[in-house]
């Protein structure tokens, strides 16, 4: 049987694209610090991948500054900058781990940030200050008012940081205009290799760098840089760019369209606020989270909980917690993430395979009570 894969915001396909640029690297010897031959044609690998970052972010390619993946990204610019940090309550827990100093902001109970809120946290001092606001969230693919929050932090002097990891490639977004200071991505999020990532930095903001040794990466990320990865990262970005998700966006759409038919009391969170389109976390009443990821594993169908950079664990969602979700609808969320191979015979397996679990739950819990 052909296991369906519907976690996508947990890791993606590899895409063609860098699937055929590691095959090129990795016929390549060399240290790209060498001053060699070899050292030279390896370093012209990785630095076309940083345009192709660049060129995506329209920036500069020496404000690209490659890392092991979004966390190592995100603890540098957490822990590296000198001065106050404001975050949001639904952050990855790169960001919350990494700082627990940090002021965290509160949402809706959509999970959009509190615009009020966070203004009146940037009034309470007039020391540096970082706003540091995940572009859309990986649970419930609710997208951030980024130009408002932007707009509000410039008026008190902040610099911005967004984790962009969910955003990339799903998202039409001028970065440009946005002028964001920093930002964080992660290759295997958009189709590269799981172990790279990337830093936008503005290089007019000091950062104290993270890990310290031969000074690669300008400084700001010392060790011997990942070729296979980089180069794997430049062109999944440069592909992405122009992926449509009209497509999966409909399919989400009609997913949840007939989970509401099947069971209209089902609670889709953020679904008032504008999402990724790939993106769905509801809540199925009388089934515990893991029992419904164990019951679609044995059926051949992967889905999560939620996050998946937690070990292993399902655990109770702090994102759900912080948009004001109560027992039980707290222990019984499933997150599906669609993908661009993704197919509607897929959608509607795990439809069907929905539809069997919550009968059945139903009627068990209607024998319970006659009983």
């Amino acid at each position: 049987m052909d296991r369906i894969y519907l976690d996508h915001n947990a890791t993606t396909t590899l895409l063609p694209a860098a699937h055929t640029a590691v095959i090129e690297a990795m016929s390549q010897l060399g240290n790209a610090s060498s001053i060699h031959s070899n050292g030279r044609c390896v370093r012209a690998l990785f630095e076309e991948a940083r345009i192709q970052v660049a060129d995506y972010f329209a920036v500069k390619s020496s404000q690209i500054v490659f890392t092991s993946g979004a966390t190592e990204a995100n603890n540098t610019i957490m822990k590296g900058f000198a001065g106050r940090i404001i975050t949001s309550a639904i952050e990855h827990d790169s960001i919350l781990e990494a700082n627990k100093t940090a002021l965290r902001c509160q949402v809706d109970t959509e999970g959009r940030v509190d615009l009020n809120y966070l203004e009146d946290l940037l009034k309470e001092s007039d020391q540096p200050t970082l706003v540091s606001i995940m572009t859309a969230n990986n649970e419930t693919g609710v997208i951030q008012p980024l130009t408002d929050i932007v707009s509000i932090a410039r008026q008190y002097g902040a610099k911005i940081h967004s984790d962009a990891v969910q955003g990339i490639g799903k998202l039409a977004i001028n970065w440009a205009d946005l002028e964001l200071d920093f930002i964080s991505l992660s290759g295997h999020k958009i189709g590269a290799l799981q172990g790279i990532g990337a830093l936008v930095v503005n290089e007019r903001i000091p950062v104290l760098p993270l890990l310290r040794g031969g000074g690669q990466e300008r400084y700001y990320r010392s060790g011997t840089e990942n070729t296979v990865g980089i180069v794997s990262l430049g062109a999944a970005i440069k592909a992405c760019s122009s992926q449509d998700w009209s497509t999966i966006e409909g399919m989400r759409d009609q997913l949840e369209a007939q989970l509401l038919q099947i069971c209209p009391a089902l609670t889709i969170f953020g679904q008032k606020a504008p999402r990724l389109p790939n993106t769905s976390c509801f809540a199925t009443p009388g089934v515990a989270s893991n029992t419904q990821v164990m019951h679609f594993d044995l059926m051949g169908i992967s889905v999560s909980a939620g996050s998946a950079c937690s070990s292993g664990k399902v655990k109770i969602s702090p994102v759900l917690q912080a948009m004001g979700v109560r027992e039980p609808a707290l222990a019984q969320s499933l997150r599906v993430s669609l993908g661009q191979s993704t197919k509607h015979q897929d959608s509607q397996k795990f439809i069907d395979t929905w539809r069997q679990l919550y009968e059945r739950t139903q009627g068990n819990l209607k024998e319970r009570i006659a009983s």
